[in-house]
């Protein structure tokens, strides 16, 4: 069965991670552009997570009362299966959405293969069947992002406000939204402010 892509805001959201070798660090780096208040627990952890300023580490063994209600969702990323399972287990018991490493069955949520130009997040997941048609997807759609995403959506999204004030028209004022996103996309680049301007004269005038 597919699954629904929730996109959802955790900046600044308590998460635990359970484990600290190469599938701990894979989950850490996906996740620290978006803000995550990030707990590590393990016994062992491999340098780069011990050298991540960005995380809270504690090197010691997973304990049942490290699961509290304030967490937004756990990852169960230890090398050792049956302690994954058993955490979770214990999250779904207590209503913690849990993500076990490379385990789809004992999963609530997966981690999508995943693109990120700024606020443009783009998600491809094959719900477990197949995870490198998922990388060979997200290879091909980042393939078709023009170089300036970022800075395209972070000028368009600067825009709004005028463009609410000034094209009063709910139907043109969403027409006049696509046709400039549109140019920008395709072009590669954001307006000069004379052809912004010129724009949306255009629309006054029509």
């Amino acid at each position: 069965m597919a699954l629904f892509p929730f996109f959802i805001d955790i900046k600044d959201k308590r998460a635990l991670l359970v484990g600290g070798g190469k599938h701990a660090l894979e989950k850490i780096e996906k996740l620290r552009p978006f803000g995550v208040r990030l707990q590590v627990i393990a016994t062992e952890v491999c340098r780069e997570i011990e050298e991540d300023g960005t995380i809270e580490l504690q090197r010691r063994a997973f304990m049942e009362s490290d699961l509290t209600e304030d967490l937004a969702f756990v990852i169960a990323a230890s090398e050792d299966e049956e302690l994954n399972h058993q955490i979770s287990a214990l999250c779904q018991e207590k209503r913690i959405l849990v993500n076990v490493v490379d385990d789809q069955p004992y999963c609530q949520f997966v981690f999508p293969s995943l693109i990120t130009r700024g606020s443009l997040s783009v998600g491809i997941c094959t719900a477990g069947t197949s995870p490198a048609v998922g990388v060979k997807l997200r290879k091909q759609v980042e393939t078709l992002l023009p170089d300036r995403t970022e800075e395209i959506l972070d000028w368009l999204a600067g825009k709004r406000p005028y463009i609410a004030e000034h094209v009063r028209n709910g139907k043109k004022r969403f027409a006049f939204y696509h046709k400039l996103a549109g140019i920008c996309m395709d072009e590669n680049r954001i307006l000069s402010e004379d052809e912004f301007l010129q724009l949306i004269k255009q629309d006054e005038d029509m």
